[in-house]
């Protein structure tokens, strides 16, 4: 469902940025902007001929956000001809204001969407539209703008059509995720660091996944990857890998 762009940790240049998107009722969908993401975007067309560009953002580390500023810029300028309607960021944190205010990116240039769930209107789709939701999750305290988390899982569903889970980086496998059928498919960070204490251990993830059967695990894609994954472990255990798109 999601197609990925990078599907690495922060320091694994093969696989490189965590990031998806999903084109979908001439929209583009984007989950993550870290640094090599714009690059890719250019090299796939995907920027160009959208009706809205909608980038959700799980949290602000560089590599989940380090190209954002460069996107927002080039829709503004070379895409939508300084219009800023059509380009559109969620994140529930005025956090995302100063970081871009930093780079030169005023508001003036996007949308900024804070609520934690919403529902989107496509024209196109009538009465039946897609909802997001943001949940607080577990990843590092340096993150914390003024004392409030600043790190989130998304969900993402269409009506009886499709439901995603996107856990971002997060120590955590969410409580929601212990009933598998909610969702269609499950996108979940993990490291094989058996003492990580911001990023979700195999171990850990073994643990809370054992009541479930190889098939049910099969609605699992690991992402954010360390350089020395063990893929075929994972397999075995029936996991899926995200798999990156090709350039």
């Amino acid at each position: 469902m999601l197609k990925f762009l990078g599907t690495g940790g922060a320091f694994n240049t093969t696989r490189g940025n965590n990031s998806a998107y999903m084109e979908f009722a001439g929209e583009l969908f984007l989950f993550d902007a870290g640094e090599d993401v714009f690059s890719k975007l250019i090299q796939l067309k995907l920027l160009e001929k959208k009706a809205r560009v909608n980038i959700f953002i799980t949290h602000l580390h560089s590599d989940h956000i380090g190209s954002l500023g460069t996107i927002i810029a080039y829709l503004y300028y070379k895409v939508y001809n300084q219009d800023n309607s059509n380009i559109c960021v969620y994140f529930p944190s005025e956090a995302i204001v100063d970081l871009l205010e930093l780079q030169g990116i005023p508001k003036t240039m996007y949308n900024l969407f804070l609520n934690r769930w919403d529902e989107l209107y496509i024209p196109t789709l009538g009465r039946k539209q897609p909802e997001y939701s943001f949940f607080e999750t577990e990843h590092t305290k340096n993150l914390d703008y003024k004392g409030n988390c600043n790190c989130y899982s998304i969900e993402f569903m269409y009506q009886n059509e499709f439901s995603i889970f996107f856990s971002g980086d997060t120590n955590t496998f969410h409580e929601k995720l212990q009933n598998i059928y909610m969702y269609d498919q499950i996108y979940q960070e993990v490291t094989m660091v058996k003492e990580a204490t911001v990023h979700l251990s195999y171990d850990r993830l073994l643990e809370a996944t054992k009541h479930l059967s190889k098939e049910e695990r099969g609605r699992i894609y690991l992402m954010h990857l360390d350089e020395d994954f063990d893929e075929e472990m994972a397999r075995n255990a029936g996991f899926n890998i995200a798999e990156c798109v090709s350039l």
